[in-house]
């Protein structure tokens, strides 16, 4: 396909805009995304299953019935490397980029759906300012060359498509992203720099008392259970800078 077709673009995005169902949605954006290399669609939120219950969730696709009813009934999203590196996120990635960084169980949930003739494609995160809110993931028996012109059209309609559904469908819920206060994230970043409790106290003239409260407020917000799990847990969901 040509390199950049600005039209074709623009009729995607107008077409999905006028889709009144949510299969209509899903059904113009596969046809936009076909030539493209991609076969397989999945769109929905990117929130915890145990958490916020399954038939509140976003969750459309063209994938087989019987790999969707696999994944739900193992909670894949709560492994699926593609799902997690979703949220840290903002720009699209390939599979392959998240399968690099899966942990065992996580390469278990991508090598199920490569079961299926997917194995190969990329995630476009979907975000809002205070939450995690979802991507669009394309999917096929390979992974196609693209230029980065054609990942950017593709990621403006999937945008599309996505806000479209929300528009549609929703307002869905979603999970706020924990926020430190300015003073967690100042100690949360000592802490990240190897400081101690009483080196911290000293550089900001508070007493260290103080700072071993304020790292337990922070450790409650991130749901961390200890200092390492605490820094690791701000970085990645970038309250702090690595």
């Amino acid at each position: 396909m040509s390199d950049y077709d600005g039209a074709a673009v623009l009729k995607a995005i107008r077409s999905i805009q006028a889709a009144t169902t949510d299969k209509e949605t899903i059904q113009r954006l596969a046809e936009f995304s076909e030539p493209y290399g991609f076969s397989r669609i999945y769109l929905g939120q990117l929130v915890n299953p145990l958490n916020i219950p399954l038939k509140d969730i976003l969750y459309l696709s063209n994938w087989p019935e019987e790999l969707k009813a696999r994944r739900r009934s193992r909670l894949a999203i709560l492994h699926d490397p593609i799902a997690l590196c979703a949220i840290r996120s903002k720009r699209p990635f390939s599979w392959a980029e998240a399968y690099d960084h899966a942990s065992r169980i996580g390469r278990m949930v991508v090598d199920m759906v490569h079961d299926y003739g997917i194995t190969d494609g990329m995630m476009f995160p979907m975000h809002a300012l205070d939450s995690i809110t979802g991507g669009v993931s394309l999917g096929g028996d390979s992974m196609p060359d693209l230029s980065r012109t054609q990942i950017a059209e593709l990621e403006i309609v999937c945008q599309t498509a996505y806000y479209r559904l929300e528009d549609m469908m929703g307002p869905f819920p979603y999970q706020k992203l924990a926020e430190l206060s300015p003073r967690e994230a100042e100690c949360v970043q000592f802490a990240a720099a190897g400081k101690s409790n009483w080196e911290i106290a000293h550089i900001l003239g508070i007493r260290e008392d103080s700072v071993k409260k304020t790292l337990q407020r922070a450790c409650g917000k991130l749901d961390a259970v200890n200092r390492a799990h605490l820094v690791a847990s701000a970085i990645a969901r970038g309250q702090i800078f690595p």
